[in-house]
């Protein structure tokens, strides 16, 4: 199926990126530079992946609906496009980033929160976007479906009063706030894999999309024309596009990606070290993988994330982890003993 229209439900704010203090628009430049529109170096969430598609990926079509824009809907005009521009294509984002922060900060004091306020810094419209406030209007006739909804428990009623206008095979996709698995669900019990054969899948920033330039594409559910398709768009609109377990897709793109990346080098280093040097076949390598795993997730478990030290003292490892320093693991495992050590009691 060619995608001509694509519906995006929900357009964010800035208030939350500005909060965290470590954002900056280093993608919504490289794309407004690319394509010679100044204005796209200030969009965020949504609506740069919006500026992506319409510009980079051909997609001219595009309508983004949220309750937000019969609300206080509030442009910040305070900024010069082409000098956020410059300090980031510098290398020097943090030259203007904390203004920006700061006024954003200022302007959230008497915002109400999304749905009723948000905060942007070019309005859609002024991009090429349709704008509604009526889910049912933007999803009619989409062929992708993308969503940046509240949280999780939240966004099957919201589905649910869209669900019957959404056109058959559409591709629906989500960008934040809820695990692949369940988004699927959601489909699964609305009747909607079955009615209408929609194509349930991920085009997940991973990050803050307006930061960063990827995309990660959820397997496991769509067909592989969806997925390869999507893979073809992620890759032109967001510059780098990956695929993953559904199920992956939470530990790899939420705050828990830290950790899982740890333990992934982890795993990976060990098994070179223990299968190519030390000889041992994969299976013996795996049931003393697993069982690392599933003992330090059990203690965790048991006594809380909180009080883990209290019942492993992280000095154990610096006579034992330290004898396994050779090999792939010789990469990784010393700054680890490092962080131990600071810890140990």
């Amino acid at each position: 199926m060619s995608i001509k229209k694509v519906a995006i439900l929900g357009a964010g704010c800035y208030r939350t990126h500005a909060a965290a203090g470590i954002t900056n628009f280093a993608r919504a430049c490289k794309v407004a530079e690319q394509v010679g529109k100044p204005e796209i170096s200030m969009t965020h969430s949504t609506i740069i992946m919006g500026a992506e598609l319409k510009y980079l990926a051909g997609i001219n079509d595009i309508t983004v609906s949220d309750p937000v824009f019969d609300g206080q809907f509030t442009v910040i005009k305070d900024f010069d496009y082409k000098e956020v521009m410059k300090a980031h294509k510098s290398g020097n984002p943090e030259s203007i980033m904390p203004q920006i922060r700061k006024k954003v900060k200022e302007v959230a004091k008497d915002l109400p929160k999304p749905p009723k306020g948000a905060i942007h810094f070019t309005h859609p419209k002024d991009l090429g976007m349709k704008v509604t406030t009526d889910d049912r209007e933007a999803v009619r006739d989409a062929d992708w479906i993308i969503t940046w909804l509240p949280k999780g428990d939240m966004q099957k009623a919201i589905i649910e009063r869209h669900a019957d206008v959404i056109k058959d095979g559409a591709i629906i996709t989500h960008a934040c706030t809820i695990p692949a698995t369940k988004f699927h669900h959601i489909y699964d019990e609305l009747g909607l894999l079955k009615k209408k054969n929609v194509q349930v899948s991920s085009y997940h920033p991973g990050a803050v999309p307006e930061m960063k330039g990827q995309v990660f594409i959820s397997e496991g559910y769509a067909s592989k024309d969806t997925i390869d398709q999507l893979m073809t768009i992620g890759k032109t609109a967001r510059g780098e596009a990956f695929t993953l377990p559904a199920d992956m897709l939470g530990p790899v793109c939420d705050m828990c990606a830290a950790l899982t990346a740890v333990t992934y080098a982890g795993i990976l280093t060990y098994r070179e070290s223990v299968m190519n040097v030390l000889g041992a076949p994969a299976g013996f390598t795996q049931m003393m993988a697993k069982e690392s795993l599933e003992q330090i997730t059990a203690l965790m478990n048991r006594v809380g994330i909180d009080k883990m030290e209290e019942h492993l003292n992280p000095g154990v490892f610096l006579g034992t982890a330290d004898s396994m320093n050779f090999g792939a693991v010789g990469e990784i495992l010393p700054p680890v003993l490092k962080a131990l050590e600071k810890r140990k009691k």
